[in-house]
């Protein structure tokens, strides 16, 4: 398995497998709003890998904004660009369940810009790859000059 990638965040947090998380570096630089209690019930969110960085940025460098706004840790886990990505949310459990919202209607914007590009291009090529003779016949039809 590949080592995961890692994002900017306001306080770096390491788990151990079947530990709960820590935090690297001084204790004394958790904002005044995180209590070390909020590591023991992270909530995971899953998504496709590419979503991450059309969220939060490339290299995440929007997370610590949204940690700031929404009183959250985040830990984001993505082992392969072209797999799912696991973001952690550690935090009071209402502000969890809002940043998974948040989260979550991003990622459909973002998939949704992704298709309508994706059927953009697919027009274009579509409409550049005509043969000569279909585009003189539909210069000649009397309907297509309306």
């Amino acid at each position: 398995m590949a080592t995961p990638k890692r994002f900017q965040t306001l306080l770096q947090l390491q788990q151990r497998e079947g530990e709960l998380f820590q935090v690297l570096g001084s204790l004394t630089k958790l904002p005044n709003w995180f209590h070390s209690e909020f590591l023991k019930s992270p909530k995971a969110v899953h998504l496709e890998a590419w979503l991450v960085e059309a969220i939060f940025g490339p290299g995440g460098e929007y997370i610590p904004h949204v940690e700031c706004v929404s009183h959250t840790l985040l830990h984001v886990n993505r082992w392969d660009p072209d797999g799912e990505a696991e973001i952690l949310k550690c935090g009071r459990p209402y502000f969890q369940k809002d940043v998974s919202k948040l989260i979550m209607n991003l990622a459909d914007y973002h998939r949704q810009l992704r298709v309508q590009s994706s059927e953009k291009v697919q027009a274009q090529e579509a409409g550049t790859q005509r043969s000569p003779v279909e585009v003189r016949e539909a210069a000649e039809d009397p309907v297509t000059k309306l």
